[in-house]
């Protein structure tokens, strides 16, 4: 007799148990993934129509965002535009910006029934991975090296981000270049978003070193900021400015 009610009270517990973590995890889905999930398809959804409007497209000068969806529901283009931005929204890691981001160049996209291009590819890229934090470092960071921009149209920005001497060792005779020992500034110690954009590509370090190697002299170090990752701080601005 106490065998049976000891396995009922052990059956009872585990039914309880998994009931908690049942309740447990629907309210996991309806308060906190649900929330979140829902707050990022607004921010993308206000960004996306109120971009639409800006263009001045006469379709959806008054359109709500079930007109606008309805009216874009006969172009495939459209479609898998929408579904692959509205995913990207659905991972980003940031809850305002890259959502209004991905929203401001998904609606470019539409309105041209196109394909994203490779650097708008980037763009969607660097909108997903960068939090609401990494997107304000690149703001601040950018608008304070705005003076040491270099070909800008041509090849996007090059900064200058310091310079460091090198040590050499004595030229031998049968040498002709010194041997040169340094090493690249770690980009996480000035901002981890840094070291982000440059895993997606969006920018790039570069190593100037005097032409003739058999002079003692400076190496500057560069980073390689690209056209794509200029327009990603571009629409980061302004979403952080219709933020505010």
């Amino acid at each position: 007799m106490s065998i049976t009610i000891s396995t009922a009270t052990a059956v009872a517990k585990q039914l309880a148990e998994k009931e908690a973590l049942k309740m447990a995890t629907q309210y996991f889905k309806d308060h906190l993934i649900g929330r979140w999930s829902e707050y990022r398809a607004n921010r993308f959804f206000d960004a996306l129509l109120d971009e639409i409007r800006k263009e001045k497209d006469v379709r959806f000068e008054s359109a709500d965002l079930n007109d606008m969806l309805r009216a874009m529901s006969n172009s495939d283009k459209k479609t898998t535009a929408l579904f692959d931005a509205y995913r990207r929204v659905a991972l980003s890691a940031s809850k305002d910006i890259g959502p209004m981001i991905i929203g401001m160049l998904t609606a470019n996209i539409v309105l041209e029934d196109r394909e994203a291009t490779p650097d708008e590819e980037l763009i969607f890229q660097g909108a997903e991975t960068l939090n609401d934090h990494d997107f304000l470092g690149l703001t601040s960071w950018l608008a304070r090296r705005q003076s040491d921009k270099h070909d800008l149209e041509q090849n996007g920005m090059v900064i200058e981000f310091g310079s460091m001497e090198i040590s050499t060792d004595r030229v031998s005779p049968s040498t002709t270049a010194p041997k040169i020992h340094y090493d690249m500034p770690d980009l996480a110690d000035m901002g981890i978003f840094l070291l982000k954009l440059k895993n997606l590509g969006l920018l790039s370090e570069k190593i100037a070193r005097r032409e003739d190697p058999r002079m003692l002299g400076r190496t500057h170090y560069h980073i390689v900021v690209s056209k794509a990752c200029m327009q990603l701080e571009r629409l980061a601005a302004r979403a952080i400015s219709a933020t505010v």
